[in-house]
């Protein structure tokens, strides 16, 4: 009987340890957040993302993708034709992320529908850091952790240890 309600308290604490850390995991990118710019044309060196309308998913499809919704990346030029970027990143019009390591792609000004900022996210920061917390806290108590004299368990053998007389 007691065996079965240790499987079960094993069972819950792995269960909710493997949750925070599931939770933990797909708030990596919590940290920052992607807002509308208010300016028309944006600064060069800053890391942002250009939203693209239907012609330039049509214009862009053999570069960057059939379906790609936001093009993520630091912007290296400004001009009167367009942008060009050094991609990191893109968004399809479902969500999934392909990540990419800096191609210099060029941007048409007629493909853009508009440009998001990067900012900081304090909100998402936070709550990164509370589940990383959280996971950590988790994991010592199902794992009886004490700080001051390391993992206690029980000696399995109890009996003695050499040669008896």
């Amino acid at each position: 009987m007691t065996t079965l309600s240790m499987n079960r308290r094993k069972r819950f604490w792995r269960r909710f340890v493997g949750g925070l850390s599931a939770a933990s995991l797909s708030l990596q990118v919590g940290c920052y957040t992607f807002k509308p710019l208010q300016t028309s044309v944006p600064a060069t060196g800053n890391r942002m993302a250009v939203v693209l309308n239907d012609r330039g998913r049509f214009t862009l499809g053999d570069r960057l993708g059939s379906a790609v919704d936001r093009v993520d990346g630091l912007l290296v030029e400004v001009d009167s034709m367009g942008v060009t970027l050094e991609v990191y990143r893109t968004t399809d019009l479902r969500g999934t992320d392909a990540t990419w390591t800096g191609e210099r792609v060029r941007v048409p000004k007629d493909a853009i529908s508009g440009y998001q900022e990067r900012q900081f996210s304090r909100r998402r920061t936070y709550l990164l850091v509370g589940t990383a917390v959280g996971v950590i806290a988790a994991t010592m108590l199902a794992v009886k952790f004490d700080l001051f004299s390391g993992f206690t368990r029980a000696d399995p053998g109890g009996g003695t240890t050499g040669n008896t007389r």
